[in-house]
């Protein structure tokens, strides 16, 4: 499963981008915008591999591009113009490909199947790094609302899966520093800011709770383990 963002500050030719995306690859997260802060807004707080920018060459479509690229070094920007002198700057910032219109399902398949850049996963990849504890993406830091949010998601990647109860979670987390009864309460926001915060890098489900017990849905994502090996495990 790939993220794939589309942007066009006109609309139309990016809505019929995502459109055929929707349609040719269902197993796909597609997102449109029409509106440059609301892209980079969303592409700062989300992972995403393939970037499909409706471009005449403006300063402001470029500067898009180049802040797009940098976000996430090796993502697949493939630009969408009627302009073939763009096709220079696309080489230039290593664009992964280039549409030129009229936009058409052989052209879009065609870019998609020679990516530039490789996809790692199709999960996302989540490694705990230092001490205290501190939570990568596909290799973006996680910004939680509360400090003890990532302590509860190292423990949830400890029980590879398994239920958790309410109160190991409070032992875990608190020791013996926090009544139950308040711990309760808190740990509920820290559930919520565990799923939100996810939500916003494709793992919209991978928490699942249940009347006084949480876990992890393994299948949803990969865990950044160095075996003997050195390879990579899925928990």
């Amino acid at each position: 499963m790939k993220t794939i963002l589309v942007y066009d500050r006109a609309g139309d030719t990016g809505k019929a981008v995502a459109d055929m995306l929707k349609r040719l690859h269902t197993g796909d997260r597609i997102h449109g915008f029409d509106d440059p802060d609301d892209m980079l807004s969303f592409a700062n707080g989300h992972i995403y591999q393939v970037v499909f920018l409706r471009s005449d060459g403006s300063e402001e479509e470029l500067a898009m591009a180049k802040s797009l690229t940098a976000m996430i070094p090796g993502v697949n920007l493939i630009f969408v113009s009627s302009d073939r002198r763009l096709m220079e700057e696309a080489i230039r910032i290593h664009a992964s490909g280039y549409i030129c219109l009229p936009l058409t399902e052989e052209k879009l398949e065609s870019e998609l199947g020679n990516l530039l850049y490789p996809v790692q996963s199709e999960l996302p990849v989540i490694s705990v790094r230092g001490e205290p504890s501190e939570v990568y993406i596909d290799g973006r830091p996680v910004h939680f609302a509360y400090r003890k949010t990532s302590e509860l998601l190292v423990l949830l990647l400890q029980m590879k899966g398994a239920m958790l109860r309410t109160e190991r979670m409070s032992d875990y987390l608190w020791e013996e520093d926090k009544p139950v009864e308040k711990s309760r309460s808190y740990l509920q926001n820290l559930r919520s800011d565990l799923i939100h915060t996810l939500s916003m890098y494709g793992l919209d489900g991978a928490v699942c709770h249940r009347r006084g017990k949480m876990w992890l849905d393994r299948d949803m994502f990969v865990e950044d383990m160095e075996s003997e090996t050195g390879r990579k495990q899925r928990i």
